[in-house]
This record gives C-alpha cells, structure tokens and sequence, in this order.
C-alpha cells in the first residue's frame, strides 16, 4: 500500500515565521545595548539625573570640585590731588623806579695805619632822594680826634674820579638840620665811632647825559689826612651834586 506524502506548507507561512525570530532577536539586541549604555536615566519627572553607577550596580567614588581660592584684596592708590595750575616758579625781586640801589658788599674794614676803618651803611631812599650813612671806626690804641667834614671823592668802577660836586651841608637838594648844623669837636677813644652822612638825589634832568653811578668813595677824615677807599653804590643821575654833614658822635 503506497503511503501519501505529508503536505508542504505553503511559502507565506513560512516567510512569515522567519520574520517574527528575526524582529525578536532584534527586540533582544536593543534591549541588550539600552541596559549597557553609559548616558543616565533621568529622574522621575524629567529631573537631574542620579549618581552615576558602575557596571553591576557597584557604588562609584564621587570627588567634589575643588574650592576656588580666595582673592586676595587690592588696595588702590590715593588718586593725587588735582592740581590748579602750573607750579610757580622762583620770585624774584625787582627794583621799582626810584628805589634805593642795592649795595656792594663791602668787604670787612681794614684798620688803616693810623689806626682807623671805614664801612659804609645802607642808603634811606624816600621819592628819589638818597642819604647814606658812612661810619669811622677807632681800630687802633690811641685816642683819634675829628673837627668839621670828611673830604670825599665819588670814584667809578674803575676807581676814577667822577665829575661830581660835592658840598658841605644839604647843598640845597633838601632840607636836612643834621646836614646843616654847625661842626663839633670829637675824640674817639679806641672801639668808639663817628658817622657823617651823604645826600644826593637820582634825578635825570639831561636826556643827553649819561647817569653817573659811583661804585666807590674815597674819604679822608680831615684833609690833609691819608685817604681811604671803600665800596659804595650811589645813582647820582645827572644832578652832579653831593653834599656831606658834619662829623657826629650817634647816640650810644
């Protein structure tokens, strides 16, 4: 008796099988990757997400950020002050037209052989007119006599005589009693001093005339006496004139 072969499922059925263990082998091999992957599941209801875990659940070591270090304190500079403008320089005396020339400086007096010395004091100037005081010392050992007025030259820088006229008393450039009193007797004991006095005024009268200026005096202290040489300053302008009082004993 012939056997009857079994029947041969039809081609769809199979084909069919064949998909469904390839999708489930690929159902298999995302499941598998998503359960090994390193990004981490967020937190029920989107939040952070949690510490991170190592393959098979094992706690991981978690080591804080560092903490930033301090900044140390910077103490700013005080600002400079302003400033107003350009700082002021030196200043510098000027001689206003008429004021008193400003005097050599002498150099210290030289007892004379006879045994006395010569300085010159500073000029008083008052509306251009001029009165310089001029003082004798008794340097030496013994008693030194003066009667009457000085005898004085007006030298220039080059100890030459200037063409001035010099005259006992005021010589009417002003009114001075002490110019005009009559002459007294001294006698200076030795350390002890006189004075006389010389007036003049700085007035430019010949536009055509040059200024004369002294720059020293010569004196002798009676005529006839040895003269001595000082350093003086004395604007004379163009008047030419001089005048000398009297010797005096200041009042001590």
């Amino acid at each position: 008796m012939e056997s009857t072969p079994s029947p041969t499922p039809p081609p769809s059925t199979v084909v069919s099988r064949t998909s469904v263990r390839v999708g489930l082998l690929l159902a298999v091999g995302v499941l598998a990757t998503a359960g090994c992957g390193s990004t981490p599941a967020t937190g029920a209801g989107g939040g952070a997400p949690g510490p991170a875990r190592s393959i098979g659940d094992a706690p991981l070591a978690v080591t804080p950020p560092p903490a930033p270090a301090p900044t140390p304190a910077v103490t700013s500079a005080p600002a400079p002050a302003a400033s107003t403008g350009p700082t002021p320089g030196p200043v510098r005396a000027v001689p206003l037209p008429g004021s008193a020339p400003t005097a050599t400086p002498a150099p210290p007096p030289v007892c004379s052989p006879e045994g006395v010395a010569l300085t010159v004091g500073e000029a008083d100037a008052a509306m251009g007119l001029r009165v310089l005081p001029v003082r004798l010392t008794n340097c030496g050992t013994r008693p030194y006599s003066l009667n009457g007025h000085p005898a004085v030259r007006v030298l220039d820088a080059e100890r030459a005589p200037l063409a001035v006229t010099v005259k006992r008393g005021s010589a009417g450039i002003a009114t001075l009693a002490n110019f005009d009193a009559a002459p007294k007797p001294l006698t200076l004991q030795p350390r002890e001093y006189a004075e006389f006095q010389l007036v003049w005024r700085n007035t430019v009268t010949a536009g055509d005339k040059a200024s004369d200026n002294g720059r020293y005096l010569e004196v002798a202290p009676l005529p006839g006496r040895p003269r001595l040489t000082v350093p003086a300053d004395l604007d004379l302008g163009t008047t030419g004139r001089l005048g000398v009082a009297p010797w005096s004993a200041p009042a001590r």
